[in-house]
């Protein structure tokens, strides 16, 4: 066992790596699925498996935040709360709650947020015309997905900064190696996030607007009215977290692409219809969320040969997955105009990103 086989069977993000592909390759070349120590979960990497996974219903999410929250004891009131959010749920209240988000998603005219996000890239960018360097993440990757956001939410300038300062503490609660810290931390997160959001949940309970926040409080369609903890889970983690964290890692990443592969950047400055497709290639070749939320197995499940055992926990690592040779030519280049592109980083299946439109929008402004 070499040294990065042992670091990726302690945490398979392989947090610190500078190309995690290459050990992805290796061992996927041996089994499409291997036994993490390290969170104590099975961690899957070829195409075809993950894909399946993301469409099985007999994993369960609910099901695995109840043996953290066996695991953490007293500690454990995130993973409470989690059971509320929907990237967590299963089953029919799963579906309904998706489809709640999905309505009010449907309200956003994207056309409008994208001339939007256009316009703010080009007035931020214009401060630094002539300037050589700039710090393209904190003039743009840091500031972009937060103005996207508070403009669908409709949150005051005032109370902006802050939420934001709290996304990375919320999203790493969720990741796939917890720790009594990062549990304690995500808690103090979600309460700053209530400080700032609950008040404005009350007002626009009391006088709604066109935002997509007073779409998510009541759907007179299809009679859901949720609660302000239910509010502000959905607020946190489909909003904040998979908007900004992500889309910032996907601004930042393209970013790098263009600079090291300068013969792809011209042809796109000179073919601005090659944008969409070099947006999905970004995606594919260093997606902005590597891995699943875990689930657990509800039943054994054989899985390229390996027994997964009921209650044993999964995750799929898209980025792998998506490099996967048996699917994907060459799949460590990034070619702009890839076609087909059947990357799997908006997870299709059953908990597929309710956010894909907004971020493909987003990165192609």
């Amino acid at each position: 066992m070499n040294l990065k086989t042992d670091s990726f069977y302690r945490d398979p993000c392989l947090p610190g790596a500078e190309d995690p592909y290459a050990t992805y390759a290796a061992l996927r070349e041996q089994c499409a699925i291997h036994w993490c120590e390290g969170p104590q979960m099975w961690a899957i990497l070829g195409y075809a498996e993950a894909e399946e996974h993301m469409r099985d219903s007999r994993y369960s999410r609910q099901n695995n935040l109840d043996k953290l929250i066996e695991r953490f004891g007293e500690r454990a009131s995130i993973f409470e709360r989690q059971k509320l959010d929907i990237p967590f749920m299963d089953g029919e209240l799963h579906r309904q709650m998706r489809q709640h988000v999905m309505n009010a998603y449907r309200g956003i005219d994207l056309k409008a947020l994208g001339q939007f996000s256009s316009d703010f890239a080009s007035s931020r960018l214009d401060q630094v015309c002539g300037q050589d360097p700039f710090d393209l993440v904190t003039l743009l990757a840091d500031t972009l997905p937060i103005m996207v956001v508070n403009e669908l939410m409709g949150v005051p300038r005032s109370m902006q900064s802050e939420v934001a300062h709290q996304v990375e503490s919320f999203v790493r609660a969720r990741g796939l190696t917890q720790t009594e810290d990062t549990a304690s931390e995500g808690e103090y997160a979600l309460a700053a996030f209530g400080e700032y959001f609950v008040p404005l949940i009350h007002q626009k309970r009391q006088d709604p607007g066109e935002d997509v926040l007073s779409r998510l409080i009541a759907d007179p369609k299809d009679g859901i009215r949720l609660s302000d903890e239910q509010l502000l889970l959905i607020i946190s983690s489909n909003f904040y977290s998979a908007s900004v964290y992500t889309l910032k890692f996907l601004i930042g990443t393209m970013a790098w692409i263009m600079a090291i592969h300068p013969e792809a950047y011209a042809r796109i400055r000179s073919d601005r219809s090659l944008i969409p497709g070099a947006v999905e290639e970004a995606l594919r070749w260093d997606p902005p969320a590597q891995a699943l939320n875990a689930s657990m197995a509800m039943e054994d499940i054989v899985i390229d040969g390996q027994r997964v055992k009921a209650g044993d926990s999964v995750t799929a690592f898209v980025g792998a997955a998506n490099r996967d040779p048996k699917v994907f030519d060459n799949p460590d280049l990034f070619l702009a105009d890839r076609s087909p592109n059947l990357h799997l980083s908006f997870a299709p299946g059953l908990h597929q990103c309710l956010g894909l439109h907004l971020a493909r929008m987003e990165g192609a402004a």
